[in-house]
């Protein structure tokens, strides 16, 4: 594991806080057993919810205009890239990836309607981080029932920028949706150094003293709502 992220981990786990992390695929292809060994058993303890990300989080271009990996590719190629990610999961790992998140890059959009096809005919995925706030898109693929998509409000979120936790940031945008149930939050602890480390655990005190409920992915999506069974 990258120190950084293992750094988050520990963190997370002295402050009993659940979380999840996205996994890029195509690094399981070359796993050692000790990184396997590392992400069977914080998922077996239910620390983390390990969502599938990417195969390999890369941008394409067509026509001269860059695309993320799961936009502008046929259904058979976004197919094979989530069918292959899942077989590797079950023969390094022992389970399937129940969370997707589309990765980014290129401001030109996460997903495509390929790719709600493909999100709702895999076995497994049951939950979506839908990188927006909900559309038409996302209602429809909502109301067939198979998958929960839990949607963003992008000024509440652990960075300001790609890898730049910012307090201040959190803060104000939170004091903006005093009705929100939940809020869905994204960091990259990769390019974090220790004063980006102190934001996010600023953050973290904060939601803290807010009384938050840190939950994973699926563990928000499969609890009923208040005042239903």
């Amino acid at each position: 594991m990258h120190p950084n992220w293992q750094r988050i981990a520990d963190y997370l786990k002295s402050r009993h806080i659940k979380a999840g992390f996205g996994v890029v695929c195509q690094t399981l292809k070359d796993a050692t057993p000790q990184y396997a060994q590392w992400l069977k058993e914080r998922h077996s303890a239910g620390e983390l919810e390990f969502w599938f990300h990417a195969w390999d989080h890369q941008t394409h271009d067509v026509d001269g205009t860059a695309y993320n990996e799961f936009s502008h590719r046929s259904y058979e190629e976004q197919k094979e890239r989530v069918d292959k990610s899942q077989k590797l999961a079950r023969e390094k790992l022992g389970f399937a990836f129940e969370t997707f998140g589309p990765p980014g890059g290129a401001y030109t959009g996460s997903f495509d309607d390929n790719t709600m096809r493909v999100m709702q005919d895999d076995p497994s995925i049951k939950v979506w981080l839908y990188p927006q706030a909900l559309d038409e898109a996302g209602k429809k693929l909502l109301a067939a029932g198979k998958i929960v998509i839990l949607d963003r409000v992008w000024d509440v979120n652990l960075e300001s920028a790609v890898g730049v936790p910012d307090y201040e940031h959190f803060r104000k945008g939170y004091a903006q949706h005093p009705d929100r149930t939940y809020f869905v939050l994204q960091g990259h602890p990769g390019g974090w150094d220790a004063n980006r480390f102190a934001e996010f655990t600023k953050i973290i005190d904060f939601l803290v003293a807010e009384k938050a409920v840190f939950m994973t992915p699926t563990g928000y999506a499969s609890t009923p709502p208040p005042g239903k069974p």
